[in-house]
């Protein structure tokens, strides 16, 4: 087992893992944050829950049904689902942990069905209608919630913003103006971005003003298994580039470290 440097004497700032599908994990003086895990937490990470499909909460389920008892930042209602399975430390934002104020809102995303989406879940019924009726069985025992984007601020007084999903070509404009009078001017923006929605999230990234900007791969390992296409995220980062923005592209299995 490869084992982590982490406590006081960690020797970075910060350091950003992706660890496949949603999952993030941030290392830092203290204890590891885990964003939507792939693999079962452990009793000693935070663990924060930002949407409901299957990918973000099954190994967080699989550990508490382990009687591991991870502390978990999340909406309600998702809280009290996990809570059926077994023992939960759990909290809703906003709330301070080992010295990191974590706050949540939640937002819009785009319609389940958009017309271009609704082709590519016919056809995927139709070419593998077990992999459809299992993921629509998935969905079903789910919790229902809202997505939420989140805020990390630090102890040296930095802060981070998890945007998830929440910027698109429909993303209202009231919600992101508060946004940006809120949570603006971020050290770290970390965001995903829903297939076709590139053109419309770079003007938006642009506003919100952070320091480093990680263009975040949260859909390709889904969308492939399900048998969707995918988009890359590198002419989305170009684009950003152009406009003097200091983004990156953040893929699955890399590793980010801010000193």
């Amino acid at each position: 087992m490869t084992t982590r440097p982490s406590g006081p004497d960690y020797p970075w700032r910060l350091r950003i893992e992706h660890e496949g599908a949603m999952s993030l994990r941030l290392d830092r003086r203290g204890r590891a944050i885990r964003f939507d895990p792939q693999a079962p937490p452990t009793a000693s990470d935070i663990v924060v829950l930002t949407h409901v499909w299957p990918e973000h909460l099954d190994a967080t389920r699989e550990a508490v049904r382990q009687g591991v008892a991870p502390t978990v930042v999340a909406p309600q209602p998702i809280l009290d689902w996990l809570r059926k399975e077994g023992t939960v430390h759990g909290h809703t934002a906003p709330i301070t942990l080992d010295g990191v104020t974590i706050e949540q809102r939640t937002f819009t995303p785009i319609p389940y069905v958009t017309p271009r989406e609704a082709v590519y879940k016919v056809q995927s019924a139709i070419l593998r209608p077990d992999r459809a009726a299992r993921r629509l069985l998935k969905r079903a025992e789910m919790p229902k919630a809202e997505p939420v984007v989140t805020r990390l601020g630090f102890p040296d007084g930095s802060h981070l913003v998890h945007a998830s999903l929440a910027l698109h070509t429909g993303t209202p404009e009231a919600w992101f103006q508060q946004l940006l009078a809120d949570w603006g001017q971020p050290e770290w923006l970390v965001l995903g971005v829903d297939h076709g929605h590139g053109s419309a999230v770079v003007p938006l990234v642009q506003q919100v003003g952070a320091t480093h900007v990680l263009f975040t791969d949260l859909l390709s390992e889904m969308r492939r298994r399900l048998g969707f296409p995918t988009e890359l995220l590198t002419p989305i980062r170009d684009r950003a580039a152009a406009l003097g923005l200091p983004a990156d592209v953040f893929v699955s299995g890399a590793g980010l470290r801010y000193e």
